[in-house]
């Protein structure tokens, strides 16, 4: 269905045919389902004309609000100082906060590779030796 076809509907036939593709769209997931189904492009084409009428429907819904609003007349507000507010003492500007000293990255942890059998071994004579 077309857009221009579904702007011509009134609201309350526009929901009607919304109820009605809802249910052609899950008799035609249960065809689907069940490997009935020859046409699968039904399936997407229905999705969007559901999609299509829901984006109408509420476009009409919203239009009366929206021209409501732009026919009333919208009085500027008027700005009223308060006494206190030019009375009041300026704020004195904060002290910064002092920065803390940078921390010392700390190195990378890194494992020791385990010493093979022989290496004690080599140590315990030098030490002998010396």
């Amino acid at each position: 269905m077309k857009a221009q076809e579904i702007r011509k509907l009134s609201v309350e036939e526009i929901q009607v045919k919304l109820d009605d593709s809802r249910e052609e769209l899950m008799k035609l997931r249960f065809q689907q389902v069940t490997g009935q189904l020859t046409d699968t492009s039904r399936l997407r084409r229905l999705r969007r004309d559901i999609a299509r009428m829901e984006t109408i429907a509420r476009e009409l819904l919203i239009a009366p609000v929206e021209v409501r609003e732009e026919t009333e007349e919208k009085k500027p507000k008027a700005r009223v100082r308060s006494k206190v507010k030019e009375e009041a003492e300026p704020k004195a500007k904060a002290e910064p906060k002092p920065k803390a000293a940078p921390k010392a990255k700390a190195e990378p942890k890194t494992k020791a590779a385990p010493k093979s059998k022989a290496e004690p071994m080599a140590e315990a004579e030098e030490e002998g030796e010396a």
